[in-house]
């Protein structure tokens, strides 16, 4: 009997030690998940909104361009979201991303969605938001923050360039030189392209003319090309489209007519390389807004404790926020001599030697008589 009692102990005690066991090891890989889902959930992570369209070449495609060096460079994790254009699904989709919480930091692009996301994040201050290519009101939002580029300085340059190189009087027996510029819409910040664009080709030809034309659309390619060939075939050789997606359209008409393009945002030449060799030519250079870097920028500083969250920052050719693309085709189409002066004008800008007039804040009357002045 006693030897049966010891037996059913012994057995009892090893069934106990086994279920202590195994609740141990269940426990122990518990942590362990435990542990790999905090681990992910420390991962920074961002959202990037697009308010438009991706596969434009230039301004969207630029700031996809970072959100992706943003990932593999820094290890984040992202996701990028277009909403396309109608305003009415801005606001329900930012206040879905705020509400769900699950980014840190939401990204969006354009002035036309500042009150949208400044509205949001009074609503949600513990998320983070940036806005790119606008400004704020300093203090009014502790939780987002924005860039905004010296466009202005980068078309200057243009300006220079375009003036320089083109043969407008001579081939059209003018008394005056004519470039043109092409913008997606009338905007304070396609005003303040225009406005370097036209300073800079004044600082070299003073007596230039530019010939301005809206396409009233930033995704019309084809409003796009019918308006760029307008151009061409009134004496313009040399044009600068500032109206991202339907800005491929005035690239397509300057392939046909053999005419020249200053791109704008990305490097449009470069994109275009090994794809069509004819658009890549015919882009002599493009006035950069370093959207994607930017980004990563901010990231990084962000990452360190030193993004100014409630402010925002102006970037232009000294900060390596702004300026004009220099590649292959550059080299090899534009003459020595030129690229030597636009490099002079580039120093004294960066220098901070330039007085370059910007549109932003400018009342639009003032804009109308630095345009006016230049009217064919």
């Amino acid at each position: 009997m006693k030897k049966i009692i010891v037996l059913m102990l012994i057995i009892s005690v090893f069934m106990v030690g086994c279920s202590s066991s195994k609740d141990n090891s269940n426990q122990n890989a518990n942590e362990t998940e435990g542990s790999n889902v905090q681990s992910e959930n420390n991962t920074p992570s961002v959202v990037f909104v697009v308010t438009g369209q991706l596969g434009d070449k230039s301004f969207n495609d630029s700031a996809a361009n970072g959100i992706k060096m943003i990932e593999e460079k820094l290890g984040f994790e992202t996701k990028i979201i277009e909403i396309g254009r109608d305003q009415t699904k801005w606001e329900p989709t930012f206040m879905d991303l705020s509400e769900e919480g699950k980014y840190d930091i939401i990204i969006t692009n354009g002035s036309n969605a500042k009150e949208v996301v400044q509205s949001v994040a009074t609503e949600f201050p513990d998320q983070k938001y940036i806005l790119f290519d606008t400004e704020i009101e300093k203090g009014l939002n502790e939780n987002v923050y924005s860039i905004s580029y010296k466009q202005n300085e980068g078309s200057y340059l243009a300006g220079v360039l375009a003036a320089l190189v083109t043969t407008s009087d001579m081939e059209y027996a003018n008394e005056e030189k004519i470039i043109g510029f092409i913008g997606g819409s009338e905007h304070p910040i396609i005003s303040d392209f225009l406005v370097g664009y036209i300073e800079g080709a004044q600082s070299v030809v003073p007596d230039i003319k530019v010939m301005v034309s809206y396409i009233g659309s930033w995704d019309d390619t084809a409003k796009g090309k019918e308006t760029a060939l307008a151009q061409f075939a009134q004496g313009v050789d040399i044009t600068f489209p500032a109206a991202e997606q339907a800005g491929l359209g005035c690239v397509e008409a300057a392939v046909e007519m053999g005419k020249y393009i200053v791109g704008v945002d990305s490097d449009q030449a470069m994109l275009f390389k090994g794809v069509d060799e004819d658009k890549a030519n015919v882009i002599l250079t493009s006035v950069l807004k370093e959207v994607g870097n930017s980004l990563v920028r901010a990231m990084e500083l962000d990452q360190k404790g030193e993004l100014p969250w409630g402010e925002f920052e102006s970037l232009g050719v000294a900060e390596g926020g702004a300026g004009i693309a220099i590649n292959e085709y550059y080299e090899k189409n534009v003459p020595a001599e030129i690229a030597t002066k636009v490099a002079e004008e580039k120093e004294r800008v960066e220098a901070g030697g330039v007085d370059i007039t910007s549109a932003l804040g400018l009342p639009a009357e003032e804009v109308d008589v630095i345009v006016n002045a230049v009217k064919p």
